[in-house]
């Protein structure tokens, strides 16, 4: 059987969360991957401390993003109009116990707001594009997408991409037999209001689903496990 991998996603909202915090949430729940978007310089410092591996790109504004790993993956940027996704391919040969290698992307879609460049819905639909001819040049039969999507499940956005892929926490609540929970709010400890992160996978299972707090960010984070799914063959 496959080892299953523990994986975060937070938006970490310019850089504000707090940093021991985050140390403290990786060792509590060893987590193996982080995958970061709004990453600022002190947060990049303290999950590097923890998960010395990947790549972390931080910046001072919301453009900072990166993936930290426990064991080494190749890492790449991949091009998007206006804000590039990151992609690591964790390989069984250094991620033992895996039983095929994962492509995980980490991303943050433009907000539907947002004025520059201008006009947002042609900037998602565009950096969804984007996306899509990745997966298409790059065929995995392991992939997870995780990160700030900018767009709860009846935005187009979203629709278009689950599409391809499978919604991971629905699927971990339909099976538990719960609701799923929203990730964003107005400000760090306010109730949230949208779901709009997102664990969008094919050909994984995902176990242990949850929505966990994020001490200084206006998102809360995704906290799960993800399993290749045996292949008929196997």
């Amino acid at each position: 059987m496959s080892k299953s991998i523990r994986v975060f996603s937070g938006n970490l909202w310019w850089g504000r969360a707090d940093s021991d915090a985050l140390v403290a949430m990786i060792r509590r729940h060893e987590i193996d991957v982080f995958c970061a978007q709004e990453l600022g310089w002190e947060n990049a410092e303290a999950v590097a401390s923890e998960l010395p591996h990947g790549r972390l790109e931080p910046t001072e504004n919301f453009q900072g993003m990166g993936i930290a790993l426990r064991h080494e993956a190749p890492y790449e940027q991949i091009p998007l109009y206006h804000r590039p996704a990151r992609h690591v391919t964790l390989d069984p040969g250094i991620w033992t116990g895996l039983s095929r290698p994962i492509s995980l992307l980490n991303v943050h879609f433009q907000a539907p707001h947002a004025t520059s460049p201008f006009p947002s819905p042609r900037v998602r639909a565009k950096q969804a594009a984007g996306i899509e001819a990745f997966v298409d040049a790059n065929p995995s039969d392991a992939r997870l997408m995780v990160g700030d999507y900018n767009a709860t499940p009846v935005w187009p956005l979203y629709r278009r991409l689950a599409r391809r892929f499978s919604d991971g926490a629905m699927q971990c609540a339909r099976r538990e037999g719960r609701a799923v929970q929203r990730t964003w709010g107005p400000k760090p400890g306010a109730p949230r209001y949208l779901r709009i992160d997102h664990a969008m996978v094919r050909g994984l299972r995902v176990d242990n689903f949850r929505v966990v707090d994020i001490a200084g960010s206006d998102h809360s984070g995704l906290l799960f496990d993800i399993t290749p799914e045996p292949l008929e063959a196997d």
